[in-house]
Parts: C-alpha cells; sequence; structure tokens
C-alpha cells in the first residue's frame, strides 16, 4: 500500500481493538459476578486479555504500515484502545452492579471480611477496615477506579508491547 490515504491510523486501529478488547473483558469480568465466585487468579486474566489485545492490535498497525511502528505509534493505539476498553467493561459492570444485581458490593464485601477473620484479624481490626473500604466499594467509585486502573495497565502492558513490537524506519 504506497498511498497514504490506504493506511491506517492509530486512531482507526485504537478504536477497532479497544472496542474488541472492551467487549471480551466485559464478558470476562461478568462472569464471575453471574456466577457469584472471584476465582484468585482472575487479575492474570485480565493482564493476560490487555496484553493480547495490545499485540494484536500494535501487529495489525504495524502490517499494515509496511512493518513499521515507533514506540510513539504503539504507545498512542494501546492507550486509546485501553481508555475505550476501560469505560466500555466498568460503564456496563457499573449497570449490572447498580440497577441489576445490587448484592455484589455486599457479597464482596462479606467475603473480604471473611478473608481477614481466616487471616488473624480482630473484630475492631476488621471494624477499622471496613469503615476504610466502606468508601472504595460504592458503585461510582468503582466506575471511577476501574477505568483508572485500565489506564494503568494501558500504560505499563502498552509501553512493552510498543517497545516490544517497534520497527523505526532508519533515518538515512
Amino acid at each position: 500500500k504506497t498511498n497514504m490515504e490506504e493506511q491506517l491510523t492509530t486512531g482507526q486501529v485504537a478504536k477497532k481493538w479497544g472496542l474488541i478488547y472492551g467487549l471480551v473483558a466485559t464478558v470476562i469480568n461478568l462472569v464471575p459476578l453471574i456466577l457469584e465466585v472471584q476465582p484468585g487468579w482472575w487479575p492474570v486474566v485480565n493482564i493476560v486479555i490487555a496484553v493480547v489485545m495490545f499485540a494484536l492490535a500494535t501487529k495489525e498497525f504495524k502490517t499494515d504500515n509496511g512493518g513499521y511502528m515507533t514506540f510513539g505509534e504503539g504507545f498512542k493505539i494501546t492507550m486509546l484502545a485501553a481508555l475505550i476498553a476501560g469505560v466500555i467493561r466498568n460503564l456496563v459492570n457499573y449497570v449490572y452492579v447498580k440497577f441489576i444485581d445490587d448484592t455484589v458490593m455486599e457479597r464482596i464485601q462479606e467475603a473480604v471480611v471473611d478473608a481477614w477473620r481466616e487471616q488473624g484479624m480482630s473484630e475492631e481490626q476488621i471494624e477499622q477496615m471496613s469503615g476504610f473500604t466502606a468508601g472504595i466499594s460504592n458503585p461510582e467509585i468503582t466506575l471511577v477506579l476501574g477505568i483508572v486502573f485500565v489506564m494503568l495497565g494501558g500504560l505499563i502492558w502498552g509501553s512493552i508491547v510498543s517497545a516490544v513490537n517497534k520497527n523505526e524506519a532508519e533515518d538515512f
């Protein structure tokens, strides 16, 4: 493809893969809420999904761009994709927790308190910690924090993927 207009832009690739990433992450994150399970390895699944999506997005851009992609282009793609995915995933999550199953936050809080008891925390310590976590367990704060965490993941994993996949044209 020699014509500049035929090449995909970083924005087009980021939107496409951000949407795909957002839909996949939404499904993957709703399953444990619906089934009322929260496996400990779940955060690893989210990281793997992010890395795979970022790799596919940057690979598509690079392939369409004659095998070239700067770190900056890769970084733009992964950060925009992370933003789109984070908003989609966390908005759907918010709607689910706020309007469809409003007992999710209570169940998570109970599971956390049970875990603290198993670790040997006193009732006084549990009460103090519950007061602290109550602020961050409302759906609105969870929505914002969820987007922030996906963006932080985009920053870290997107940077790594972009550094690995970059292939910059030689300057003569």
